[in-house]
């Protein structure tokens, strides 16, 4: 083949390549607030969970080491319930909790907590049939709580072993 014969291919090649980079590129996805994200890709809030038992039980805390945990989840030996705590407050004392796991979403009555941290707090008893949801979530599970941003926190055995423990 000829050196000119090269150079056409090479040549026509070229004006297509130049012809498809002049496309245009498709409009990026409209910025998304939090409570129009999809629950599975909002950012993992920072931290690692940590268990302890006491003698009310055991707990498991979400949260940046030497800081006051973000979330907690605390079995109650006492009466056989999990108590969720979730750090903040809530404008008007009361709401809700509200979980997204993978197999499904429920939510339980909240109110603010009265210790000396403001904790936001919700229960449910140990038999509760969503603790296998939760427990079973695939990575993550995520936390809204009335007035509050949408918090997302790793499935770790921690939290499952809370659970457990109030069952057993």
């Amino acid at each position: 083949m000829s050196a000119l014969g090269f150079n056409s291919l090479t040549a026509a090649a070229t004006i297509f390549i130049a012809l498809g980079a002049c496309s245009a590129a498709p409009a990026p996805a409209p910025a998304q607030n939090g409570s129009e994200a999809d629950w599975r890709d909002i950012p993992l809030a920072p931290g690692t969970w940590v268990y302890r038992e006491d003698e009310r039980g055991s707990l498991a805390l979400y949260g940046e080491p030497n800081a006051e945990a973000l979330f907690l989840v605390r079995c109650n030996m006492s009466d056989r319930r999990i108590v969720f705590s979730m750090a903040g407050e809530m404008t008007g004392g009361s709401g809700t909790m509200a979980f997204q796991a993978t197999h499904g979403d429920t939510s339980y009555a909240a109110q603010n907590g009265s210790g000396a941290q403001p904790y936001i707090v919700a229960a449910t008893a140990a038999s509760d049939d969503y603790l296998d949801k939760i427990a079973f979530s695939r990575g993550r599970i995520a936390i809204t709580v009335t007035g509050q941003p949408v918090v997302a926190v790793p499935n770790w055995p921690q939290m499952t072993r809370v659970f457990e423990d109030c069952r057993a």
